[in-house]
């Protein structure tokens, strides 16, 4: 019994130690398998980033092309109205000193000419302003979209930066898996095999702690029997001895009435007796007095 208990805590305190070194090589694996994990999602969501940004690196592109060529077509406009105008204003002020020299008649038709090349003029002083406001629009855009440009080159430049430190934590992730987990299997069947070897051990011990509960209780129950056994017995004397005491006393009482009963028969004939004897004494007194008398009397003579 003591050498199997000595056994179950040996085998309890290795189970003990086995599972202490198990649990903290759990806890890297798990630590080692949860920074693969991240790495490896980083790495995904790194590529898939990259392609978004990529992709919208290129519409900006496309845009801010757009832009410059929109930009570079309004300036030409620009130039040529600039020119149409310099050119309408140049054939107004023919115009104008034409109409000085000219008849009445041709001041009307100058005056028309004139009217004419001033709603030229007009037009061409809105399209201008049409065109620079076209162009200035055009220019925020393409600021807004160089500042779009170079926020995702820098992203993109960010990524190159942080897709190697991913690269490395994968690999040293997975070399520490690739090294723990043997390492936790093993120590998992070494827990497995110590709790197998206490639980058998304990069997045994149950069994025989349950062998001695069922013999103490066997014994237990003998020495009730024999309790009562005896404490049955101890009454049946007390019976006995009760019984036999009453009968005594009933014997005794019987007995004190019956010498009460003597005693008082024998004192009436004491007493009757010594009234007999009282009366002979007296007689006898009386009887010796005389004689005594007598004898005096006789002496006197």
């Amino acid at each position: 019994m003591a050498s199997l208990e000595a056994l179950s805590k040996s085998y309890g305190m290795k189970k003990a130690a086995v599972s202490k070194l198990r649990k903290q090589v759990e806890n890297k694996l798990k630590e080692a398998v949860s920074k693969k994990r991240r790495a490896s999602s980083g790495l995904v969501a790194l590529e898939k980033q990259k392609e978004n940004l990529t992709r919208a690196k290129v519409h900006v592109s496309q845009i801010l092309n757009q832009h410059l060529s929109q930009k570079a077509s309004i300036e030409r406009l620009k130039i040529a109205a600039e020119e149409r105008l310099l050119h309408e204003q140049d054939a107004k002020d023919q115009v104008t000193q034409q109409s000085e020299y000219g008849s009445s008649e041709d001041k009307n038709s100058v005056i028309e000419r004139l009217k004419y090349i001033d709603e030229k003029i007009a037009e061409l002083h809105s399209e201008l302003k049409e065109r620079e406001s076209g162009y200035s629009r055009l220019e925020k855009a393409i600021e807004s979209g160089e500042k779009e440009q170079s926020k995702l080159e820098g992203q993109l430049k960010k990524q190159g930066h942080t897709k190697p430190i991913l690269i490395e934590q994968l690999k040293a992730s997975t070399k520490a898996e690739s090294i723990l987990r043997p390492k936790f299997e093993s120590l998992l069947k070494l827990e497995a095999q110590a709790s197998n070897a206490l639980v058998t051990v304990q069997k045994k011990l149950a069994e025989i702690a349950a062998q001695r509960r069922k013999k103490m209780a066997t014994l237990a129950a003998m020495k009730r029997k024999r309790m009562a056994a005896l404490a049955a017995r101890r009454r049946k004397n007390n019976a006995r001895k009760l019984a036999l005491k009453k009968t005594r006393k009933a014997k005794t009482r019987k007995a004190k009435r019956k010498h009460a009963k003597s005693a008082k028969h024998k004192t009436r004939s004491e007493k009757v007796s010594r009234k007999k004897v009282m009366k002979t004494v007296k007689r006898t007194a009386t009887s010796t007095n005389k004689k005594a008398a007598i004898k005096k009397k006789l002496r006197r003579k």
